[in-house]
């Protein structure tokens, strides 16, 4: 098991300098903010293909962004700092610090963990094959509260019997965290 003391974490100022980053480019242009990026790096570092920094600017952005040479030498280093860190929780063993509330009751239009979440199956819809082909049940269960969170499925009847029950829908939510600790671990065990 890691310290957790010993996960190495973006300080303040490198957390608001990234959220400012990824917030203006999302406003700009249909990209990721910066929930669904930590979602996105999450769930590509969770699943079983091995990771790839650049898959981060091929789903979370346009093709032309609006980041200078600078914004963007220093995005790429903040995000490889942000990688390492949900790499070192992953790792840790322990239940993953989603950074966002766990719930979806919100009074913004998307909450935060709807955006993570999205990200996060943003990336397992990207190697689908690859994420089911051991067991696809056990994977269905592992990732059902990230699929409900991420609102991609609300057409299936079983997530709109949880929607209309907040208290099932905050249950569910608070499933995330060891959620994706039990996903990670599953498919990166012999």
């Amino acid at each position: 098991m890691t310290d957790l003391n010993d996960i190495p974490a973006l300080s303040e100022e490198e957390l608001e300098q990234l959220g400012l980053l990824l917030e203006r480019e999302a406003e700009q242009q249909d990209s990721f903010d910066f929930f669904a990026m930590h979602g996105l790096i999450t769930g590509l570092l969770t699943g079983p293909e091995p990771f790839q920094p650049s898959l981060l600017w091929e789903i979370a952005f346009e093709e032309q962004t609006s980041f200078n040479a600078t914004e963007k030498q220093q995005l790429e280093q903040l995000l490889i700092k942000l990688s390492k860190e949900i790499q070192a929780w992953l790792d840790s063993g322990h239940d993953f610090p989603v950074p966002a509330e766990l719930t979806l009751i919100d009074e913004d239009d998307e909450p935060p963990l709807e955006s993570w979440a999205m990200g996060f199956m943003t990336a397992v819809l990207l190697q689908e094959e690859q994420w089911y082909a051991r067991d696809e049940e056990k994977m269905a269960q592992c990732l059902f509260p990230m699929m409900y969170a991420s609102g991609l499925f609300m057409d299936e009847p079983e997530m709109a019997d949880i929607d209309e029950d907040a208290e099932l829908s905050d249950q569910m939510c608070g499933n995330i965290p060891a959620s994706v600790i039990e996903t990670y671990l599953f498919l990166h065990s012999q």
